[in-house]
This record gives C-alpha cells, structure tokens and sequence, in this order.
C-alpha cells in the first residue's frame, strides 16, 4: 500500500524561483500548525481511527428515527416531546462550537477526540436502561456534545491529506455505514426483545472501543492550530468575519436538515401514510442511509473531476425529481427506491463542501471554521426535524414531503451564493 505523503512534500514546480522559495517556506511553516498525514505506518491506524468516528457519528444520528415508534409508547409521549430530542442535541453542538477551537489548542487533536468519546460514553451510560424521560431527553446533549467534537476534528485531519476530495468521500462514507446498519440494529433489539433501550447498550460498547482506536497520541497534548487560548479565540472570530463561512454554514444548515429530516421521519411517514409495517419501514430507512454511504464513495472523483460546482447543481434538481416521485406516487416499493436514489445522489454534499471551505480559507482558520459550518449544520439537524414532527403532531407526518421539496430548493439558491473556488 502507498504510503501518502505529508502535505508540506506536495510535487512543486521545478523552475523555482526565490520568491517560489519563500512561498514555499511560508507554506511549509504553515502546514505545521495542523496535523498531516505522516508518512509511517501509523497513517493506517489513524485512518482507521477517523473513519470509525464517523460511523459512530453516523449510528448515533440515524438511531433517534428508528426509535421513534418504540420511544414513544415506551414513555407514553407524544411526537413533540419526541421531536424536542433534537433540539437537545443541538445544544451540545452549539456549545461545542464555543469551545472546540479552544480545548484544540490546549489539548491538541489526540486530547479533543478523547475528550469527544468520553462525553458519548456519559451519553450512553444514562440511556441504556431506559431512565426517565426527563433523564432520557438530556442525554442528548451530551451526544450532540461528543460528536460535535469528533467531527470538526476528524474533518479537519482529513481535509489535509493529499487527495482529500477522495478521503473526505470514504470517512462520509463511513458516517453513512453506521448511518445505514442503525435502524436495522436498532428495529432488532426493538423487535426481538423487550427492552428497544438496550441498543444504547451497544453504543456504548462501540464508544468504548472507539476511545481504545485512537492513533492520535503523539498529539494528545500538543496545540493542533498553533493557537493559545486567546489565539484560539481570535481564530473563532476571523473564521466569523468571512462570508465563505456564512454562505457554507447555510447551505450545510438546510442540507443536513434534509438529510436528517429525511432519515429520520421516513420510518414514521411509511407506518402512518403508507400503512407500512414498521419492520419493513426501517429496511427502507436504511435503504436512505445506504445510498447516502454508495454515493460518497461512488460520486466524489466525478464530481471533482467535472466540477463541484457545477455537479451539485445537477444533483440537486435530480434528487428534487426523486422527492416529487417519494411525495406523488403511493407505493411503498417505488417509495424505497426512490428514497435510496435521493440518499445517493446528495451525498456528495458535504465533503464537497468541507472541500470548498478549506480551499476558500487559511489554513489557520480551517478548525474553527468547519466546526462552525458543521455546527450550524447540526442546527438544521435539529431545527428541521423538530418543525416537522411539530407539525405532524398538529396535521400529521405528510407534512414531511412539502418540507423536504421546500429544503432542496433553498440548498439550490443558496449554493448559488457561495463564492467560486479555483480548480485543484
């Protein structure tokens, strides 16, 4: 297996001049503020270590819709309530995004993963046993907490790497593994044993054993941005001041709002609408997530090969076809594949994002600006799903299709709006 090579040995021109030189300097003393991909064999292992992150990002995401049916007779509630656990989640995010840029520069990479893992391990220590609601509600901060600082860190480990469009496409891929295996692990705890909680048991023997695969320890305690704390700060704000951020930061907050919108409402749409079995509507749910996994691995050379820009434009009209046949046609079978083909063909979204990001900014800034786009994309996560089990709680969960048609659109116009990058 090749080795990959650091991003400060990146091939360089030949006929090089002194201010080439300098440039170059420059370049390398900058790439030293955040870890590379070292050439040794330890790459493997982090490699490995990222992308388990991201599955677990993924299970723990795609668990809450799969649970709906089962969480809400097992506490006696009704949809709002139910809905009001991503809110929850939210605010774990939201306050990782206060922070993360900080503990970074103090603890480094290695420390904030640990740290990220340890707060999903008090997450799950509190669900397992099906405490009550009120308890059962608050540990959700503690999972959007964890994994708000797992992802801004393994994002930004990976957007480093050489070939990152490609790498970015298999740790996305990952999160949508452990996106798709979700609701079918978690429909047989609820099926074939009484007691659906006992899938947090699982979790967090997983997050056990992802605090256990961290290849990260030559970092645990050293600065991962070149920023104390009051650098690290001043790097938060910078990142706040560029448009790029904002216009990104919207386009992630109405993507993973659909995303989460989609898988996570699905199941429920499918028993109430389409009078589904709930066994069978959580196969179609994983259906969704498994698309979203097949298409950031299949999709990403292509489209950074014809253009970011260009290709999500065409996806995006292609998934709102696919919504209209989702919404129009009343047939559980059509409704599988064309929820499938959705998940595939916007799956490419937001590693091409995080992609352009990264291109559009200083590498000093890349931390704390994709822990703030990835932030603000949890919000969607929550904002969108919890208005639509609102409303289904009032006019019932069809509500979900014109909703859905509704965010694709605006990720279309707003895509428009973010500034242009050069070709690699």
């Amino acid at each position: 297996m090749r080795k990959m090579a650091p991003i400060d040995q990146f091939p360089t021109c030949e006929n090089e001049t002194p201010n080439d030189a300098e440039a170059q300097s420059v370049a390398t003393e900058e790439s030293s503020l955040l870890p590379t991909a070292k050439e040794d064999r330890n790459d493997v292992a982090k490699i490995i270590a990222v992308n388990f992150a991201m599955l677990m990002a993924g299970v723990n995401d795609a668990a809450t819709g799969a649970l709906i049916p089962y969480i809400q007779p097992g506490y006696n509630v009704g949809l709002l309530p139910v809905a009001t656990l991503y809110l929850v989640n939210f605010s774990g995010w939201f306050l990782a995004a206060l922070t993360n840029v900080h503990i970074a520069s103090r603890l480094g990479m290695g420390g904030t993963l640990v740290i990220g893992a340890s707060i999903q391990l008090i997450a799950y220590a509190l669900t397992f046993w099906k405490p009550p609601f009120l308890v059962f509600s608050s540990s959700f901060f503690f999972t959007g907490l964890g994994v708000a600082y797992l992802d801004a860190q393994v994002n930004t480990y990976v957007a480093h790497m050489r070939n990152s469009h490609r790498w970015l496409g298999v740790l996305h891929a990952a999160y949508g593994l452990g996106a798709l295996l979700s609701p079918i692990a978690a429909a047989l705890f609820a099926t074939k044993t009484p007691y659906w909680h006992l899938f947090y048991l699982l979790m967090l023997f997983m997050t056990v054993c992802n605090i256990l695969s961290w290849s990260f320890r030559d970092s645990l305690f050293k600065s991962s941005n070149g920023a104390d704390g009051e650098g690290a700060g001043d790097q938060l704000k910078a990142a706040l001041s560029e448009k790029s951020v904002w216009m990104i930061s919207l386009f992630f907050f109405l993507y993973v709002g659909a995303e989460v919108t989609a898988g996570g409402w699905v199941i429920e749409f499918l028993i109430e609408v389409r009078h589904s079995p709930p066994n069978i509507a959580g196969y179609v749910a994983s259906g969704f997530w498994g698309g979203l996994m097949i298409g950031r691995i299949l999709l990403a050379d292509i489209t950074h090969k014809i253009g970011d820009r260009r290709m999500v434009f065409i996806y995006i009209l292609i998934g709102l076809g696919l919504q209209l046949v989702f919404w129009f046609v009343l047939d559980v079978a059509v409704d599988a594949i064309a929820i499938s083909l959705l998940g595939f063909i916007i799956a490419p979204f937001f590693p091409v994002g995080v992609s352009v990001l990264t291109n559009l900014l200083p590498r000093e800034l890349h931390v704390a600006a994709i822990g703030v786009t990835a932030t603000v994309g949890q919000a969607g996560s929550a904002a969108f799903p919890f208005l639509t089990g609102a409303i289904a709680s009032k006019v019932g969960v069809a509500v979900l299709q014109p909703i859905m048609v509704t965010l694709l659109v605006g990720m279309f116009l707003c895509w428009g709006l973010i500034p242009r990058t050069k070709r690699n």
